[in-house]
């Protein structure tokens, strides 16, 4: 990623580019003062041929769809100390999955397992979002197939560029609902510091964070490290009224210490080869008590996590460029829980989710051909990758569960760009046209074989007005803890379930039989500016995704509900094969749990049921998102902003064929159909004021017999910043801010609860933080 940011606006100027900031930062057209850490060392080269964004693999080539752009200035200037809380802060994502402050009572997949932070796009799980760093993948974190964002150390980073598409095609598996690509910051010179001490206004969540970031230049090249600390105490269930129906001890927020460490480095030769590293180590440790009159649970997960990314690039010839790049990285969750009974001696699970992935890929991108409207692009590359996954479960010093798994693919990819209109041969009526297309073919041996497509089109028939669709196809392989994770085999009599004379045997559990999950996703949307009114964007992107095949465990609950329901009668096999039956039970966890009351008997089993992990589950996902802003300079190094972004979304899963479509969107535990967030800024000189305002849309619960329904709510947001000593250009001198979040201290509507632990409000929507307020102050050396 090579940026300058003369050649950046005049690459971003009329594209689909949407920045969202938190407060209002910048727009496509209007970047902010150069500063030397965002700019190469001068090479000679004409810049817009040499800059890729997120969404493309071609230098120069326009990004088809709606790109979301967050700089660091912005998640400074909101008063957010890592990448976590700003990415879940925009209106595409959703707040549930593997984020801290998610309890219990939100299902398996919202386990806050080591309170690390993913991007969880359209909430299609953030297995189904893929997470990027300059361009390359990270390790896996625990066991979702979720990468933990917040361990990037915000001081390193120059921004993060959200593309809410299906993009398989570029990318590979996981990028269903889209992609999150963190960019690091590029030459960054001299020394800055920072800190931050905050505290909810309520009690508990005392927060200390400071970070430090070196950096030097040179002639072709430079490097930084920059470290993060943070540090934060838990809000515990006796801090919060609303939550005065658990254990006071019961953490709402999990207590937690941070130590992330980024270093990135590159340096170009004078015969156009250039090689850099990118590394990344961080540790967390974290608390999380769950405790109730019978049973008291506390769990200190440990997580360790490195990367490390070495590349190279080099010119091939008329303008072709080649790069290598490889990467090896490892996350290690360790867990300890401590479970303690009346009575009973204290019993201790313990065990890790242990990620390790490696991958190196070859590509070479150049002009293809000339023509009128520009030079036909194109990028091809191949590579291989593996993902291991080694899970132990501990408890009472006996190995209870164990697997260690690798999963490997090898790719192929290739993307063109073919520019037929642009302002070199411009007409009446088409201003621009330009044509895209990219596939990409995996191969998993022993599980998969796809190759999946993506069309790209941008019309613009007058200057400012710029139309663009997009269709693609994407997937995601199944995780190695859906496919490896231990089943059971239990044997239970028919009668109990209605089924006359007989038993009845199901599984539970992983299955190494489970494929790829599939989806198609076409996208349409318009980008609007005006050249009457340059301080004028609006953009809108209308959404699609058909999500198939998706791995789920079919019948929750008893599976009784199986022989009532007839929705399931496909899972349902009348007529078992007795040596399959038989190559189950030797494959289970225990053997054959049998209930029945009798022997087993292969003959006698009436009733087979594959409750395991399965293909099975569809998904369809519509919606909007929208934006308008309004940029406007006022001279004297004065200008205020305003801009309002928005998401409407409709999603609807359906288990089996035989059943009806269930309502997800909008109801607790998933997205709401409406998230907006609006925001203004003014700055004056070095004086900067900023307010937020934050919508969530109606809920409704339907987990009992009397349906409620959560009215909408809104969060306020305030910050003020001063530089008390002026910059250089590379940052303020000295600058302090004063931050509130949630300024009226909304509170979360209660719901009710199905377990003793579980949180009397829905976790994944809501945060038991409340008011916070922050004090920062930033140093550039």
């Amino acid at each position: 990623m090579m940026l300058k940011p003369r050649g950046l606006s005049a690459l971003l100027a009329g594209t689909a580019l949407v920045v969202f900031a938190t407060p209002l930062r910048a727009q496509a057209d209007e970047q902010p003062d150069p500063a030397p850490d965002d700019a190469q060392a001068s090479q000679g080269e004409d810049e817009d041929d040499t800059i890729v964004v997120t969404g493309t693999r071609i230098r120069g080539a326009r990004v088809v769809g709606e790109t979301v752009s967050v700089d660091r200035e912005a998640i400074v200037e909101a008063g957010q100390i890592d990448l976590g809380e700003a990415i879940r802060s925009l209106p595409q994502n959703f707040s549930g999955g593997q984020n801290p402050g998610v309890g219990s009572g939100a299902g398996l997949a919202h386990s806050n397992v080591n309170s690390a932070s993913s991007a969880n796009l359209r909430g299609l799980g953030p297995d189904a979002t893929l997470t990027l760093l300059n361009g390359h993948r990270l390790p896996y974190d625990s066991a979702f197939a979720g990468v933990d964002i917040s361990a990037i150390p915000l001081a390193a980073v120059d921004r993060i560029e959200v593309v809410p598409d299906g993009a398989s095609a570029l990318y590979g598996s996981d990028a269903v609902a889209g992609v999150v690509n963190v960019l690091l910051r590029r030459d960054f010179e001299g020394l800055a510091t920072s800190g931050q001490l905050g505290a909810s206004t309520s009690g508990g969540n005392f927060r200390q964070q400071a970070d430090i970031i070196g950096g030097t230049r040179w002639s072709g090249g430079g490097a930084f490290i920059a470290y993060d600390f943070v540090n934060n105490s838990a809000i515990e269930a006796d801090d919060r009224p609303y939550a005065a129906s658990l254990d006071p001890d019961t953490t709402l927020y999990p207590a937690q210490r941070r130590h992330a460490i980024t270093i990135s480095g590159h340096h170009v030769f004078a015969s156009g080869v250039e090689i850099a590293l990118d590394a990344l180590y961080s540790n967390r440790r974290s608390t999380q008590v769950a405790a109730s009159p019978t049973l008291r649970s506390v769990g200190k997960p440990k997580v360790e996590s490195y990367t490390l990314a070495p590349s190279v690039k080099f010119d091939l010839w008329s303008g072709w460029r080649a790069s290598v790049v490889g990467v090896f990285g490892r996350d290690r969750t360790n867990y300890s829980t401590a479970f303690t009974r009346p009575g009973l001696p204290v019993s201790v699970t313990e065990g890790c989710f242990c990620n390790e992935m490696y991958s190196l890929e070859a590509g070479a991108e150049g002009p293809l051909l000339a023509l009128p409207g520009g030079d036909a692009r194109l990028a091809v590359g191949a590579g291989l990758r593996s993902n291991r996954l080694e899970f132990t479960r501990v408890s009472g010093g006996n190995v209870v569960q164990a697997f260690n798994e690798v999963q490997r693919a090898r790719f192929a990819y290739g993307e063109l760009f073919v520019p037929i209109v642009s302002s070199a041969n411009a007409m009446a009526g088409i201003e621009e046209l330009s044509l895209s297309a990219a596939a990409r073919y995996e191969d998993y041996p022993d599980l998969d074989r796809l190759t999946t497509p993506r069309l790209g089109l941008v019309y613009a028939p007058v200057a400012g007005l710029r139309l663009r669709a997009t269709l693609a196809r994407s997937f995601k392989a199944p995780t190695l803890y859906q496919r490896f994770i231990p089943y059971q085999t239990i044997l239970l009599p028919a009668a109990a379930f209605g089924a006359g004379p007989g038993t009845v045997l199901y599984t539970s559990g992983g299955n190494p039989d489970v494929t790829s999950e599939r989806a198609r996703s076409w996208t349409a949307g318009f980008d609007v500016s005006p050249p009457a009114l340059p301080e004028l964007t609006m953009s809108a992107t209308w959404y699609d995704i058909r999500y198939k095949d998706r791995v789920v465990s079919p019948i929750a609950g008893s599976i009784a509900a199986a022989f009532h329901d007839p929705g399931f009668a496909d899972l349902i096999d009348f007529s078992p094969d007795p040596g399959r039956l038989d190559g189950l039970i030797a494959g289970s966890l225990n053997g054959l749990e049998n209930f029945s009351g009798g022997p087993y008997d292969p003959a006698s089993v009436a009733a087979f049921i594959d409750n395991r992990n399965i293909n099975v589950a569809v998904w369809a996902i519509e919606g909007l998102d929208a934006r308008l802003a309004w940029n406007q300079p006022l001279g004297k190094d004065r200008s205020w902003g305003v801009e309002i972004s928005g998401s409407w979304l409709d999603s609807k899963q359906q288990l089996t064929a035989d059943l009806p479509e269930v309502q997800l969107a909008g109801v607790v535990f998933n997205p709401p159909r409406y998230r907006a967030r609006a925001s203004a800024r003014f700055a004056a000189g070095g004086f900067t004021a900023s307010a937020g305002a934050n919508y969530i849309g109606a809920l409704v619960d339907r987990r009992f017999a009397v349906e409620q329904r959560l009215e909408p709510g809104a969060t306020f947001d305030l910050g003020i910043s001063y530089d008390i000593i002026g910059g250089d250009g590379r940052g303020p001198g000295l600058r302090i801010a004063i931050n509130i979040q949630n300024l009226f201290d909304h509170e979360p509507p209660l719901i009710g609860q199905t377990g003793p632990t579980d949180t009397p409000y829905d976790s994944t929507n809501y945060s038991p933080i409340g008011r916070f307020v922050s004090f920062g102050i930033r140093r550039q050396w």
